[in-house]
């Protein structure tokens, strides 16, 4: 966590997407009145410009916080005329019980069939993460995966429960997050909160493909363990292991346990 006091490209677009969403916030209020939030807001344009000059200029998310302070500087100018943000209304088509039937679909299996899964599948689950919840929008979320079989048998020796798998492994899946844009003492736990919403998402989607994924605490890891892990998936420093699993398609379903009473 000593990374997040020091200044970097990969610290300012977190900042800056946590900034942006201060304004987008009080820009969604319909109380909205000019001159609050000048500090974010001066934080913010910094943040902006200094990332102009970096690979991070064309990011989505960096063009995303651009708006915000346009927005908020028409709102300094003409408060008057000032309409706060609005959002479509948009209905689900999903049903609660299709939804619940899903969430009680997954299992953590440790029995895979020997199915690669493939590159694109792989591709399609990442894309869901960001859409979770992160802490002021930071979305600190990193994934390091590999669909080699025999290279993510090898992550797989790197962590302690890791045992009672079939022999075939089909993927290995990191979940990290980024630690620069974590600056308060306040915020230590953050990150673990943050990927663990985001990776609810990549289970459930998994299971649309008829995919299974296993987590693996990484709480227990020693100093080897971490070293080695990071050198398998080119994990770099700045990044937090929170823990990491395994996905394939299962050979047979475990069985259901009984949950306890929500009373």
């Amino acid at each position: 966590m000593d990374l997040s006091l020091k200044d970097s490209p990969e610290k300012d677009i977190l900042l800056m997407r946590k900034y942006a969403h201060i304004l987008d916030k009080g820009l969604h209020r319909s109380d909205v009145e000019a001159g609050h939030s000048k500090n974010i807001y001066e934080m913010l344009k910094s943040l902006i410009e200094r990332l102009s000059t970096t690979k991070y200029s064309n990011d989505a998310t960096c063009i995303w916080a651009q708006s915000k302070l346009k927005k908020y500087e028409m709102l300094q100018e003409e408060p008057k005329s000032f309409k706060p943000f609005r959002g479509k209304e948009i209905t689900s088509k999903i049903s609660y019980e299709d939804l619940v039937s899903l969430i009680k679909l997954r299992r953590s299996n440790r029995a895979f069939k020997e199915q690669l899964v493939t590159e694109d599948i792989i591709i399609k689950l990442k894309e869901v993460v960001n859409w979770a919840a992160s802490s002021c929008n930071k979305q600190p979320i990193q994934l390091f995966v590999t669909n080699d079989p025999i290279w993510a048998k090898e992550c797989l020796m790197c962590c302690k429960g890791g045992t009672g798998f079939s022999d075939f492994v089909p993927t290995f899946w990191a979940f990290t997050a980024n630690c620069r844009g974590y600056v308060w003492p306040s915020e230590m736990y953050l990150p673990f909160v943050d990927v663990s919403l985001g990776a609810q998402n990549i289970f459930l989607a998994a299971e649309t493909f008829g995919l299974s994924g296993t987590i693996l605490s990484w709480a227990q890891k020693n100093i080897q363990e971490n070293l080695q892990l990071r050198k398998l998936l080119s994990i770099p420093d700045d990044c937090i292991i929170v823990f990491c699993a395994v996905i394939g398609y299962p050979l047979y379903r475990y069985q259901i346990p009984t949950r306890k009473d929500i009373k």
